[in-house]
């Protein structure tokens, strides 16, 4: 049986389950996988039994029957997507493939990574594990939000960055959106293409409250 540890909120684990959902699979539905939440505002994560799991100490983490850890949210949706479901969630040619992988990495590193130093340097809850710098965080939302209009640009006559249909790539940059609102930012507020994207993806793929 192989091993999926996550918590349902979190940014990186998102991927995973978004990526999933995606493909019509529901995770908690797959039977040779079991999945652990991981309660992170417990601090579980931090535990000596977690650390022998994954030293990072870092969510998600997929352990395989063999014993291989994968403990990249990447490296985990490239596994899944590569073993459930039909259709490719990252992408379904060479080309394709290294089109979501341009524009995912992009949309991680500038927008994503952006709202999460922003959150680290500015949330009450990371302040025991991070040596906050409250500048650092205004600092890095403008750093997110100078990248949009490329984004915008891209979305502003399709409803996919890729191709015509869902990728990985649409994936990291809604759960890049939907982390800034943490920090009051609008995601629907950035240009016409991205709040219908945002908006589309929201109905599909929110959290629910």
């Amino acid at each position: 049986m192989k091993k999926l540890y996550l918590t349902r909120m979190a940014p990186n684990p998102r991927k995973v389950i978004i990526l999933l959902q995606a493909k019509g699979i529901d995770i908690d539905d797959i039977d040779d996988i079991d999945v652990i939440d991981i309660d992170m505002t417990k601090g579980e994560h931090l535990t000596e039994e977690f650390r022998k799991i994954n030293p990072l100490q870092l969510l998600p983490v997929l352990v395989l029957q063999d014993g291989t850890v994968l403990n990249d949210s990447q490296a985990i949706c490239e596994y899944l997507d590569r073993v459930y479901g039909e259709r490719s969630v990252m992408g379904n040619d060479v080309v394709q493939r290294a089109q979501v992988c341009s524009i995912s990495r992009t949309a991680e590193f500038e927008v994503l990574y952006n709202f999460m130093l922003a959150f680290q340097h500015s949330h009450p809850s990371k302040a025991k594990r991070v040596d906050q710098v409250p500048e650092f965080a205004a600092k890095s939302i403008k750093r997110a939000e100078k990248v949009l209009p490329y984004f915008n640009n891209i979305l502003k006559d399709k409803d996919y960055l890729v191709g015509d249909q869902l990728s990985y790539a649409d994936i990291v940059f809604y759960i890049g959106l939907d982390f800034g609102r943490l920090l009051k930012f609008d995601p629907t507020a950035h240009g016409e293409g991205i709040a219908r994207f945002y908006n589309s993806m929201n109905e599909r793929f929110g959290l629910k409250k």
